[in-house]
């Protein structure tokens, strides 16, 4: 067969194109216009679909899934025990690997939460308006974090198309975490909402809930900049710590069986983590009450642990606090904010309230994760702290203990030093890795932009 040039294949589809919309503009009048209207895909969704959508992704995707497995390896708390576990528990951690992390990230939580937000604007919903800016927030802060620079302000334009987006800085985002959060308390303080909330799984609708929240995440972030910001930082920070009054106003997104936790269908289909012995030994050295929650019991009916890095295949899953299929996604608790508390508190010269502060975290932790109060163990473990025994330490190991199975837990080792942690056998790096790569696709159809990091040993801005 003769091939076609590529000036006459140029007519031909020019001329195929005329010809088509001839056709079309001729048959207006009998075509089904919505005959080609995908069921499926609708080009609008209401704010009550796309609410639970964004939050389906923050809980599985953003803090449930490759982030949470690869930073509780890194940090000993899990270990990976096959395959691409195993890599990353010997610091092997390629831009391929993080692709679909990113991926998910921006075409399903940050572009659905800026639709939210601008729908809510014009339906005058403020209340809608600031989940949506509470949920854009506390994505960023989690993305930021794990890879420091990172698109915003020149991505998520729609019909701008802007395919190659420059990177904000850190500390431009943590800017910009800061306004959402600020503008976000405005809006859900606003007397008056024309819509309602809809689709909520999180708080159910209740805006009073979401400002809590969005104080609480502030709170972190405040924390979050301590080695920049130094007392300013935890001063800040303190003037939030109220904003969860107990373990009801925790955050989370809940799963059920038919939706399941992500830690469980990743157990369910890999295998591949095993409770790290790092962790086990930490918390058998007080015969932690939330042992048999964390940590599964192994084939020999015993709680056992892999060593970093140590393919150990028998050692225990995760326990079903972290890996039940119905075990929510913790976003942020009023644990976490007594923890943040008490290390604000230490640091601007209070070890009286740090001690307090203390107390009360460990405790919502205790009783959060087994259901009970478990008195006896904490006033012998716990209880006895006063403000001439309290320390960072003591603090960021509890804290470290209440938050596995988040991300937070690898921010507060890069920020504060503890615990110190031996490298894993076999390990590929130097250090313990302190960051996630760029994307592969990042770094394909966007190199111009993309910040050079030497390694995932490379510290970001705040750290």
């Amino acid at each position: 067969m003769k091939k076609l040039n590529l000036k006459t294949h140029k007519i031909l589809r020019a001329g195929l194109i005329v010809v088509l919309i001839a056709f079309i503009s001729s048959c207006e009048t009998w075509i089904d216009p919505e005959l080609n209207v995908d069921p499926d895909a609708p080009g609008d969704v209401s704010m009550g679909l796309l609410i639970p959508a964004i939050q389906q992704t923050m809980g599985f995707n953003l803090m449930g899934n490759n982030s949470v497995r690869t930073t509780n390896i890194w940090m000993q708390l899990y270990d990976g025990v096959e395959r691409q576990s195993h890599t990353e528990a010997r610091y092997q951690l390629t831009a391929a690997d993080v692709n679909t992390y990113w991926g998910n990230l921006y075409t399903e939580l940050l572009i659905n939460s800026k639709i939210l937000i601008e729908k809510a604007a014009e339906e005058s919903s403020p209340h809608n308006a600031g989940i949506g800016q509470v949920m854009t927030a506390y994505a960023l802060g989690v993305a930021s974090d794990l890879f420091g620079d990172i698109p915003y302000s020149d991505a998520l334009k729609g019909t701008e198309n802007v395919l190659k987006a420059e990177f904000d800085t850190q500390e431009q985002i943590y800017n910009t975490i800061f306004s959402l959060l600020n503008q976000a308390i405005i809006d859900l303080n606003a007397a008056e909402d024309l819509v309602g909330i809809e689709g909520d799984v999180i708080y159910e609708g209740d805006p009073g809930a979401w400002l809590k929240a969005a104080r609480a995440i502030k709170a972190r972030a405040e924390l979050q900049l301590s080695n920049r910001n130094g007392a300013t930082a935890y001063n800040n920070a303190l003037a939030l710590v109220d904003a969860f009054a107990s373990n009801g106003d925790d955050m989370e997104v809940p799963f059920e069986s038919a939706n399941a936790n992500p830690v469980y269908q990743f157990m369910d289909q890999r295998t591949d983590i095993r409770i790290c012995q790092t962790f086990l030994d930490e918390l058998e050295a007080t015969s932690d009450p939330r042992i048999p929650f964390y940590v599964a019991k192994d084939g020999d009916g015993a709680y056992s642990g892999s060593v970093p890095g140590g393919e150990n295949a028998n050692a225990s899953y995760p326990g079903p606090y972290m890996a039940a299929a119905d075990a929510p996604t913790v976003m942020m608790s009023y644990a976490e904010l007594k923890f943040i508390e008490a290390e604000a508190a230490l640091q601007t010269g209070d070890p009286d309230r740090a001690a307090t502060a203390y107390k009360a975290a460990v405790a919502a932790s205790v009783s959060r994760v087994t259901g009970a109060a478990n008195q006896e163990w904490l006033d012998a473990n716990i209880n006895t702290e006063t403000d001439a025994t309290i320390n960072l330490e003591k603090i960021m190991m509890q804290k470290r203990h209440a938050l596995a199975g988040q991300v937070q837990p690898f921010s507060d080792w890069r920020r504060t030093g503890i615990p110190a942690l031996s490298l894993s056998i076999g390990a590929t790096k130097t250090e313990v890795p302190r960051r996630f790569p760029y994307p592969q696709d990042e770094t394909i159809y966007n190199p111009d932009n993309v910040p050079s990091i030497g390694s995932i040993i490379d510290h970001v801005w705040w750290d």
